[in-house]
């Protein structure tokens, strides 16, 4: 409906008593002088500034005349007042506001003039006709402040639909921290109208801390975002949370909470948790942390040796230590000896000592030497048996030839003199025949002995029998030694 013209309104409102030049008493006074007696300085600013406004309405001048009339309203409370601030909204389009404070009017004055009362029934029901309502839905935070068209209409989420001047309304969401959001709507008149808000970042806003205050890492779906107390906005959605970081031995055992984070000491950590975030809200999540390190010192019967702990080479023994809590395996090695490994299982706030034995490796070079020896030796041995065994078949062999010629030479055993020295030939080839026999036979025995006494990786003291032999003219000699 287009607004009614100023000069029709004025002299309806003075008709009916809206705008009354007469309804104050006196006169303002004049600069410079003081007020007169009986009305207050409130009350005499109060009509001054009524009359402003009444001055602007009648030059068309709505906005200008509706903040005069605001300003009067506040100093004293006047139903000519109220009425003529409804008159200045109609004017300047803001239906629903004149609506809205002619309800107030006759909710503060509900015994107005008949005429007065037709007139302002009049004007309510063509407010009616020209404002429908708006309801806010979709991404709506709560708590956030509502404007329309600039105009704060108030928090979300709204109790019912907002009574709002018909035509296109800009709506506005705003809640701090976050971005706002907008959409223009068309507002028919009589007819509910739905602004279905709808974000274009889905965040909601995180807020991590320690239950001890204590300053440790954030790790956030498995990424340091940084230390705590932490906040920031994160898609809306299920995320997993941990705390992680160090803390001071001497401030963990005071219970202190550090201002920064620490680099090293005991390592602390807390358990993941799963924070559901919504969108637009705070979500807020206090993870406790607990110390994750176990005291461990390791000790070697040789010093210096090296340390490893779960395959990492950690120091010399003897080396102490802080690792997390579980199991490990703790290595100690040196150069000659053959490494121990022996696994421990670290408990919360309890220190754990570790004694590790070496034992010495075999000499290798020794252990090559020996097994040279032992060939050589058993090689010579039965070098010595197959020359002797030798030395037995070809002597034994032409002393029996010697026995046969002397046999046949010599009937009934007595030689002629013509045949001593075969008689001596025959008996020095059986003696060397002998000694043969008896060199073959030691030397077999003696390299067999080597191999069943001695013992891959012994040194050439562990050598078992010793044994020697000796060998002249017609005669032999052994030696042994066990």
């Amino acid at each position: 409906m287009r607004p009614i013209h100023s000069i029709t309104l004025v002299g309806w409102a003075i008709a009916s008593g809206l705008i009354d030049f007469g309804a104050w008493a006196a006169p303002p006074a004049p600069p410079g002088k003081a007020v007169q007696a009986g009305v207050s300085g409130d009350e005499a600013e109060a009509r001054a500034q009524f009359q402003a406004g009444v001055a602007h309405f009648k030059k068309q001048e709505y906005p200008e005349a509706l903040e005069a009339f605001r300003r009067s309203l506040w100093l004293k409370k006047n139903r000519n007042t109220m009425g003529n601030i409804a008159l200045c909204l109609k004017q300047i389009g803001q239906y629903d506001e004149a609506l809205e404070q002619y309800e107030e009017m006759l909710r503060e004055y509900p015994k107005l003039p008949p005429k007065v009362e037709a007139l302002v029934a009049a004007e309510m029901a063509e407010l009616s006709g020209l404002v429908g309502t708006l309801a806010v839905t979709g991404d709506a935070p709560a708590g956030a402040m509502l404007f329309i068209d600039n105009r704060l209409r108030g928090k979300l989420p709204l109790e019912k639909p907002l009574r709002v001047s018909a035509g296109s309304r800009a709506v506005r969401v705003e809640k701090e921290g976050f971005a706002p959001l907008g959409m223009t709507v068309d507002v028919k008149a009589g007819m509910e109208s739905v602004a279905e808000l709808v974000a274009t970042s889905r965040k909601g806003r995180l807020v991590v801390s320690e239950r001890h205050n204590w300053v440790l890492r954030v790790e956030l779906d498995g990424k340091d975002v940084g230390v705590t107390p932490w906040q920031g906005l994160v898609e809306a959605g299920q995320h997993e949370v941990r705390l992680h970081g160090f803390m001071r031995v001497e401030a963990l055992a005071a219970c202190e909470a550090p201002g920064v984070a620490a680099e090293e000491g005991a390592k602390v950590a807390s358990g993941v948790e799963v924070a559901s975030v919504t969108l637009y809200e705070e979500t807020r999540v206090v993870l406790g942390a607990e110390e994750q390190d176990a005291s461990l010192r390791v000790d070697s019967t040789l010093e210096g040796t090296t340390v490893r702990i779960d395959a990492r080479v950690v120091g010399r023994a003897p080396w102490e230590g802080r690792l997390p809590l579980g199991e490990h395996v703790v290595e100690v090695s040196a150069d000659g000896f053959f490494p121990a490994k022996q696994v421990v299982q670290l408990e919360r706030r309890k220190q754990r000592e570790l004694s590790v034995s070496l034992e010495r490796q075999p000499d290798l070079v020794a252990e090559a030497r020996a097994a040279r020896s032992r060939k050589i030796g058993v090689g010579l041995a039965y070098g010595v048996g197959v020359a002797g065994l030798g030395v037995f078949a070809v002597a034994g062999g032409l002393a029996l030839d010697k026995v046969h010629d002397l046999n046949a030479r010599c009937p009934n055993k007595h030689c002629p003199s013509t045949e001593a020295g075969n008689q001596r030939a025959a008996a020095a080839l059986g003696t060397a025949a002998t000694v043969g026999l008896v060199v073959g036979g030691l030397g077999a025995a003696v390299g067999t002995g080597v191999l069943l006494v001695t013992r891959p990786g012994g040194s050439e003291r562990r050598l078992g029998p010793s044994v020697s032999a000796g060998v002249g003219l017609g005669s032999f000699e052994v030696k042994g030694r066990f």
